[in-house]
């Protein structure tokens, strides 16, 4: 199965990019490619307090007896839709049912107490709890349809997940409570295997009291309270929950915020993590199970500073609910900073609409979400997104090249290569918020293009206007000059397994010329779609500096 079957949608590269394009005309240059970068995602780290106990390891706990991780019992681990921060209603399936309670934010971090306090980004962290009666969605009576008051995510950057979620009741025999479970990563978590970390936070008295005191929606937590006590209970009794008790601010009118630093033992640093600040991590990901979108990664190291690099993502896909044409293709951007020595990236996530295929006007990106890029290594990555512009999307997609790795290393080495410095995003000043992602592989050896653009009549069209376009062929090692045929994919879905209505067919061929490291030109002629009869030249230059090792 060739490129273009497996991942069609690259077509429409770099909406994020996109605004760098938008702003890039406006200066001058690199100075103002390299600004636009920096300011289109650098991602700020949450900096809320969080109580600190000198990074121990905190206490492995029983999962109990409603734990929905097919262990005893039901599995919502393995539902679509488990990957979320608001975990207050059920979902899927079990519907939209929310359980009723004083909301409460609990902040997790999570750090290395075997590398000094280092966090640890990527991990997948499951938490669950009763409701306000003391209930639990699955298990108890009464809400054995519900899933309510469970949900994973995935540590960011600084090692942090945050839930939305209502302050758990008490009931009978156990003091307040929340349990939590560690996963390596997000594929081990929603198949319920491996947990690194089974625990439990202990919730303060006094704010139990403050919250329980509303009899009406929480009964019987106040009796339950008065019979139990952190010494007393059969988990947390024996060191009364020291290192489980999180900081706790707010109020009953403006909800509350719970904050824990949990450390395991992930051991010392090896010296050969992956280092996420490295050009080698450019090119094509993919997830199989969504063969016909994907995305295109470009890094550019040390570009924000010594030390700190830039992520620049561009996602191909679909608009979600049902397949269609060419209409319900879809392209994001998302991009942020990424620290030498570090795996992930926190990611804002962009839309570019109003544009015309070719044409202007140039358009900016509107942020749309936020997400984490994760690198487990060379060829293994996700991202994790939570969409804030109404559609209540949000997951984990599980990532791996489409390509072989080329100069991507696990040392201090960099290697390089002429042919795949060529790598990453490209553009042209005139129609900024539109271009192009290349991947040049000296290994496969394939030049793959996504064409992120618009609709001819796209302007007024919205998120419809949207068009993306993918090309593929193979070359020889030092070629410059590539003739190729232009892919159009519709009939799919967002974030979703390969529908049968996806198709992918020929629309035209381009020829790219790459004129040096910093300039090439395309042009193409469409014979159907979209864009029937439309030709033309467009001269691009890249976003970005070059790539150490270019030769053009």
């Amino acid at each position: 199965m060739d490129l273009v079957e497996r991942l069609p949608v690259l077509a429409d590269v770099d909406s994020g990019l996109a605004e760098t394009l938008a702003v890039l005309t406006e200066r001058d240059a690199l100075i103002s490619r390299r600004r636009a970068l920096r300011t289109m995602g650098t991602a700020a780290l949450m900096t809320s307090s969080l109580k600190a106990w000198g990074c121990s390891v905190i206490p492995s706990e029983t999962g109990g007896p409603y734990p929905g991780d097919g262990t005893n019992g039901p599995n919502v681990l393995t539902q679509s839709g488990v990957v979320r921060s608001d975990i207050r209603a059920s979902f899927g399936a079990s519907g939209s049912t929310v359980a009723p309670g004083t909301p409460l934010t609990v902040t997790l971090q999570l750090v290395n107490a075997g590398n000094s306090c280092a966090p640890l980004a990527g991990y997948a962290i499951y938490l669950w709890h009763c409701n306000a009666g003391g209930q639990y969605s699955l298990y108890s009576a009464g809400v054995t349809g519900e899933n309510f008051l469970r949900g994973v995510q995935v540590t960011d950057s600084s090692g942090k997940v945050t839930f939305t979620t209502i302050f758990p009741g008490c009931y009978s025999g156990r003091w307040p409570h929340i349990h939590f479970e560690i996963y390596a990563n997000v594929q081990q978590a929603i198949a319920g295997t491996n947990a690194v970390k089974t625990s439990q936070l202990a919730l303060p008295e006094s704010t139990c009291r403050e919250v329980y005191a509303q009899t009406a929606l929480y009964p019987s937590s106040i009796a339950n309270l008065n019979q139990i006590s952190l010494t007393s209970d059969n988990v947390f009794g024996n060191d009364g929950g020291v290192l489980q008790i999180p900081a706790i601010s707010g109020s009953i009118a403006a909800g509350y915020t719970a904050t824990l630093e949990v450390g395991i033992d992930a051991g010392a640093s090896s010296g050969t993590a992956l280092d996420m600040d490295q050009q080698g991590l450019t090119g094509i990901w993919y997830e199989p199970a969504t063969s016909g979108q994907g995305f295109g990664i470009e890094i550019y190291p040390d570009l924000v500073a010594a030390g700190t690099g830039f992520a620049q993502l561009s996602w191909f896909t679909f608009d979600s609910g049902t397949a269609g044409g060419a209409d319900k293709q879809r392209w994001y951007t998302a991009s942020g900073s990424v620290a030498s020595g570090g795996t992930s990236a926190s990611l804002a996530i962009y839309l570019n609409t109003g544009g015309n295929f070719n044409a202007g006007p140039i358009t900016s990106a509107q942020q749309v979400g936020s997400g984490t890029l994760s690198f487990t290594s060379c060829d293994s990555a996700q991202l994790t997104y939570s969409f804030s512009d109404g559609s209540g999307r949000s997951g984990v997609v599980p990532l791996t090249r489409i390509t072989p790795n080329v100069t991507c290393s696990t040392s201090s080495a960099r290697p390089t290569n002429a042919d795949f410095a060529l790598s990453g995003n490209w553009y042209d000043a005139a129609t900024s918020g539109q271009g192009f992602f290349f991947e040049l592989n000296p290994n496969s050896p394939v030049l793959f293009f996504a064409w992120y653009t618009y609709a001819p009549n796209g302007q007024s069209a919205g998120a419809a206007g949207q068009r993306w376009y993918t090309g593929q062929t193979t070359y020889q090692a030092g070629t410059r000059t590539f003739t190729l045929p232009v892919y159009q994919t519709t009939g799919g879905i967002f974030d979703t397994n390969t529908p049968a209505s996806q198709s992918t067919v020929q629309v035209g061929t381009a020829t790219v010329t790459f004129a040096s490291c910093a300039s090439a030109s395309l042009m193409y002629a469409f014979t159907s779609g979209t864009n029937s009869g439309l030709s033309g030249t467009i001269a691009l230059t890249r976003v970005g500096p070059a790539a150490m090792g270019c030769v053009g």
